[in-house]
């Protein structure tokens, strides 16, 4: 962004190519971002209820597009223009059409170039392709982690369509794509935790279902095997012992060192049914660490895979950047009403 023509409305020096300028978002005023600091507000803030708007804004939009008004005037002939009402691009948040920066929801201006925010039009090329160059605002987290916006996950895959197609906590997942393609791993206690209820909130419904059922299927069993054989194996030690079931949990070290003595001198196939809802329990144990070892893998393959399809049919569609990013955002993301579902039957199972 060249502001080497204008001054800092605070300090009353002229901008350099070095400078680190921020822009008032309510009217597009530049300053340094040190003279911001120190003054804690905008130069003209006693102008904003009169709806000021800063008047060196022309000259930054002309460098912000990067090309004259006839250069302008003849690409939009030739690319055509769509509307697209920028503040519903991603919730919370606008992108300015000019210079494709990211700003608070409440701003009426761009902090990057100074233009109005509301309702703008933009060129049918238009899109996410100045990503990399973003100054978020100060306090707004960075939506890539860190990873550049430039990265290429695959050849046909960016960091930009990884973030807009995950949608929600995109620093992490990012991360932990980033770490993928380095043969590294980040553990997913998430999906650890909530296994085949995590897959479906990221809408991977098929590794979902399949791993939904093993869970309930594990959990039935086990259930059955301890109501049906196990019960009666250790209720008929406990009552070699004079115990009951019933005040187990007020059992002595002693009397559990007693029954483990008893169901030792137990059949082998008797100790294996009272032992077999333990074993399985900790085969649920195992599965679910092993789940969060690799979901993240999955979930790379799955977004990999999906973005690649959306994209072929964008093109199919003749779909802009811009056009291509939300159906990327509308398509990935996660899947509330159907967690929340299959949530409450997890936690059933979990505390049964």
């Amino acid at each position: 962004m060249d502001y080497t023509k204008l001054k800092c409305e605070i300090c009353g020096e002229k901008f350099t190519e070095n400078d680190d300028v921020v822009v008032c978002p309510d009217c597009g005023t530049p300053t340094h971002r040190e003279c911001w600091k120190k003054e804690g507000r905008c130069p003209n803030e006693d102008k904003h209820s009169k709806d000021f708007v800063y008047d060196g804004f022309e000259m930054i939009k002309k460098s912000a597009q990067g090309v004259s008004d006839d250069e302008r005037s003849d690409k939009e002939k030739k690319d055509g223009r769509i509307r697209i009402l920028l503040n519903t691009a991603s919730e919370g948040v606008k992108f300015c059409s000019v210079c494709g920066q990211k700003n608070a929801e409440t701003a009426n201006y761009c902090n990057r170039c100074g233009a109005k925010l509301s309702e703008q039009e933009i060129p049918d090329n238009s899109g996410f392709e100045d990503f990399e160059e973003f100054r978020l605002p100060p306090g707004m987290p960075d939506p890539l982690g860190g990873i550049p916006a430039q990265k290429q996950f695959e050849d046909d895959v960016s960091a930009t369509d990884m973030a807009c197609f995950v949608a929600v906590n995109t620093p992490y997942y990012l991360k932990a794509f980033d770490a993928v393609k380095r043969k590294t791993n980040k553990f997913n206690f998430s999906a650890a935790i909530f296994s085949g209820v995590w897959f479906f909130f990221r809408k991977q419904y098929k590794v979902g279902a399949l791993v939904f059922s093993l869970e309930t299927l594990l959990y039935v069993l086990r259930y059955y095997i301890t109501m049906t054989y196990s019960m009666n194996v250790v209720n008929t030690v406990l009552n070699k012992l004079g115990l009951s079931m019933e005040n187990m949990s007020s059992f002595t070290m002693e009397q559990y060192m007693n029954m483990s003595v008893e169901l030792q001198k137990l059949p082998a196939s008797q100790q294996i049914i009272a032992m077999l809802p333990s074993i399985l329990f900790f085969v649920q144990i195992i599965a679910m660490i092993i789940l969060g070892i690799f979901a993240n893998k999955i979930y790379y393959k799955h977004c990999v895979n999906r973005i690649r399809t959306l994209k072929a049919a964008a093109a199919e569609e003749n779909l802009n950047k811009a056009e291509t990013a939300r159906l990327l955002n509308y398509s990935g993301g996660v899947n509330l009403i159907t967690t929340g579902l299959l949530l409450i039957v997890y936690l059933f199972i979990m505390l049964n």
